[in-house]
């Protein structure tokens, strides 16, 4: 366990973080050195001919490992590296779930969709390959924080990706932390990165249909970089369509903690680590 010190010196780290509008970015290295990484194997895999084109896959030292979890991380579209979140993926093998991280292109390399397709190309070589993992990839779950979050909702919503993207596996749950899922298009920080696209093509909001996998969706109430009314508006149109959705807006809880919390020094922020625990507890 890390000393109160240092504990004190991850809050204020992640504070700072908040206050600069921020996603869980650098600090997140003093995050990763805190917590355990005896409990899964990880190798590194390219799904593309770009250096940002690869993805890291976790395995639980386990003889029973559950579905998978694709895990993206968030940064504006912008920033953001696989290796960052380690303490996500020990926070999940912990549970006996395969992780992969991928990482992806970003703007103003790239535009949307792109980064939407990296993603969407990273499950298919893991699809393809079955690479490191100890069964055949057939079904998996997503998972993402912040603009992250944007992107496994979309692929969740809108199938066309996936399917033009030759996956094969089944997409059998969705967990969403602190997304935009109702995209403010005039927005000085996203109308670039989406340039001319539709609402209809990149609102989450706007793409969700009947049959869509069951789904938990995590939001701080203090989250002044991503308001929580995305969530909520995401939660009541998934229930219009006859989806299932648990939800979990958390008092005193900004955009970083409630991603921060995952890891094993950090969890009495808040339930979010308990409550994706929880929702897991489905899968086998």
């Amino acid at each position: 366990m890390p000393t109160k010190p240092m504990t004190i010196f991850l809050i204020c780290a992640f504070v700072m973080l908040a206050i600069a509008g921020c996603a869980a970015v650098k600090p997140t290295a003093a995050l990763n050195l805190l917590v355990p990484s005896g409990g899964y194997s990880k190798q590194q895999f390219s799904y593309g001919s770009n250096r940002r084109q690869a993805l890291d896959i976790y395995t639980p030292k386990t003889s029973s490992p559950k579905i998978p979890i694709v895990f993206v991380y968030g940064g504006a579209w912008r920033t953001g590296d696989k290796q960052d979140f380690a303490f996500v993926a020990q926070a999940l093998t912990s549970l006996g779930h395969p992780v992969i991280i991928p990482d992806y292109r970003r703007f103003p390399q790239v535009q949307f969709p792109a980064f939407i397709n990296d993603v969407a190309d990273a499950i298919r070589f893991v699809d393809q390959t079955n690479s490191s993992l100890p069964k055949p990839f057939t079904e998996y779950i997503l998972m993402g924080h912040s603009a992250g979050a944007h992107t496994a909702a979309l692929l969740a919503a809108d199938s066309r990706y996936l399917r033009e993207r030759g996956v094969r596996a089944q997409l059998k749950g969705l967990i969403g932390i602190a997304g935009p899922y109702d995209l403010p298009m005039k927005d000085p920080e996203v109308e670039p990165v989406f340039n001319t696209s539709t609402a209809d093509r990149t609102k989450v909001v706007s793409n969700v249909r009947p049959g869509m996998p069951p789904t938990l969706l995590l939001h701080g109430l203090l989250d002044r970089r991503v308001k929580p009314f995305h969530t909520e508006r995401f939660n009541d149109v998934l229930k219009k369509n006859g989806n299932s959705v648990t939800t979990r807006l958390y008092k005193g809880v900004n955009h970083t903690k409630i991603i921060g919390s995952l890891a094993v020094p950090l969890r009495f922020l808040n339930n979010s680590f308990e409550d994706v625990k929880g929702f897991l507890s489905r899968y086998n």
